[in-house]
């Protein structure tokens, strides 16, 4: 089975779903990755960048990335580099996933993006517990 493993994501390649371009192309979208940051780590532009991300959320079936990363956890396509960080990272993409993809209006777990009116970006310290006068 081929894997790539990120800085804190791991990729496997079940059922030869991916090319590696694909499966490394995952990994880096499971590390918040920018299409032009994972262009210049792949070694090529934005552009083959945005090809590959568009080819992984095409196979997972995914309009968005933070659905496809949850999809991807969820089928044990991204693993993540230890049981503690893998259980809250899991939590926290399909937390999002499922905020982003329902067609539901939670304002408690989402809020309207800039981009368009279709789009939904988690908006964490609405998630998280407020840090009450502590030091950061």
């Amino acid at each position: 089975m081929q894997t790539f493993t990120a800085t804190e994501f791991t990729a496997c390649n079940l059922n030869h779903r991916f090319t590696n371009a694909e499966l490394e192309t995952l990994a880096w979208m499971a590390e918040g990755k920018e299409n032009g940051a994972i262009g210049l780590l792949r070694g090529h532009g934005e552009p083959g960048a945005k090809k590959l991300v568009s080819s992984v959320l095409h196979k997972l079936d995914c309009n968005n990335r933070c659905l496809a990363i949850a999809r991807a956890f969820a089928n044990g396509y991204l693993k993540a580099s230890n049981s503690t960080l893998q259980t809250i990272a899991a939590l926290l993409i399909i937390v999002s996933g499922i905020a982003a993809g329902s067609g539901t209006g939670d304002s408690f777990l989402r809020t309207a993006s800039s981009r368009s009116q279709g789009t939904y970006r988690v908006r964490w310290e609405e998630v998280l517990p407020a840090n009450h006068g502590g030091a950061a």
